[in-house]
């Protein structure tokens, strides 16, 4: 990485995939009978309910890594493995409404698609370890748009919470957020990659001394 722009701070990045490793491990529980299901015709009967149990423990696994990074559904790896999820979601749920037994090898390979999907994306979510950057900034002041190129803006003032994102040429995303720490107001930056492999800041489609001189500026007048 390189040196960190003027006026901007590192710090480091709050996750713990800890609860998602143990939910993540339990749902592989329903799944491994789910394969004694798949070679055996003993219990037919309860195949699909057996799947609904496993889907249903993928998805609190699921949310429990997703629901620690802003943008993670942005992710190409996790907007697979939510497609995934949700596919094997929807043949249940045809399964069991139009009462389909017959194709319960549908569901189970959707199921059986998504573990995989589900530990690549979750894998590289835990893995993204690059430091959040952010620097003092005023609640009233605007953007300096004219120094951000290739970003979605939703945001054009500070707000607590998502404000913009930025896709990196390798598919990466970078975040553009507000937060308060001791009552002071941040803008902050955050990049899902992973430390060593964070594109060098000149790539992040904006310009940090822009920034700088736009909340110098307001701070000084305040």
């Amino acid at each position: 990485m390189d040196d960190l722009p003027d006026g901007w701070t590192a710090i480091e990045v709050k996750q713990d995939f800890t609860v998602t490793l143990f939910v993540f491990s339990w749902a592989l529980l329903p799944v491994g009978f789910m394969v004694l299901m798949a070679l055996s015709t003993r219990y037919a009967q309860h195949r699909i309910t057996l799947a609904a149990v496993a889907w249903l423990m993928l998805v609190l696994a699921f949310a429990t890594g997703v629901g620690q990074r802003r943008s993670s559904l942005l992710e190409p790896r996790i907007q697979l493995a939510s497609a995934s999820l949700v596919s094997a979601g929807t043949a249940l749920g045809l399964l069991w409404g139009l009462d389909m037994d017959a194709w319960w090898w549908v569901a189970y390979g959707l199921i059986f698609g998504t573990v995989a999907t589900m530990y690549v994306g979750l894998n590289h979510l835990a893995s993204c370890n690059a430091p959040v950057l952010r620097t003092p900034w005023s609640a009233q002041t605007p953007l300096p748009l004219d120094a951000v190129t290739s970003w979605d803006i939703q945001h054009g003032r500070w707000t607590n919470g998502r404000m913009g994102s930025h896709r990196f040429s390798d598919g990466g995303i970078c975040t553009l957020y507000g937060s308060v720490d001791n009552e002071t107001t941040y803008l902050c930056l955050e990049a899902l990659t992973p430390a060593p492999a964070t594109p060098p800041y000149s790539d992040w489609g904006l310009e940090f001394s822009a920034f700088i001189a736009a909340s110098s500026t307001d701070l000084s007048d305040e």
